[in-house]
């Protein structure tokens, strides 16, 4: 069964401060809490709100990869990521302008099909223009270096 969607919808988060280091939102009705290492203040019980972020690029990632596999007749049995993001804290704490906190965002994304490699790169490639996730990282000058290989 298709799903269809708007055209234009509004995605709404509450959130409220727990501690200095530690914030609790709701999405739908679900929680979603960030938190900080000890060094930071933080008790170190949830990710970071920077993890949560690329943990967002990845789960983006895996949605918007089986939609285009879909729409490329492409059989994707399993995908594995992983993903570093080069933090440049340089902004944060005022030693320079930056322009952007994540000058490099490597992405590594193995799966698990018999499509072809020119098939594969097609689908990495129409995945980084459609994931809207991809598409503000990109936007903010965050240099997406990626990798979609086969599971081995």
């Amino acid at each position: 069964m298709a799903h269809v969607m708007p055209d234009l919808f509004k995605i709404d988060v509450k959130g409220h401060t727990v501690t200095h280091a530690r914030t609790e939102m709701v999405a739908r009705g679900k929680v979603i809490t960030t938190d900080e290492p000890p060094e930071r203040g933080g008790t170190d019980l949830f990710a970071t709100p920077l993890e949560t972020m690329l943990s967002s690029f990845l789960g983006c990632t895996n949605v918007i990869a089986n939609y285009v596999a879909g729409l490329l007749k492409m059989k994707i049995r399993n995908m594995d990521f992983d993903v570093s993001g080069h933090f440049d804290t340089r902004g944060v704490f005022g030693k320079a302008e930056i322009g952007t906190p994540f000058p490099v965002i490597e992405l590594t994304v193995r799966l698990d099909t018999d499509a072809s490699d020119a098939k594969i790169a097609e689908l990495a490639r129409i995945t980084g223009e459609k994931c809207p996730v991809s598409v503000l990282l990109r936007r903010a000058g965050c240099e997406i270096q990626e990798s979609w290989v086969r599971h081995v």
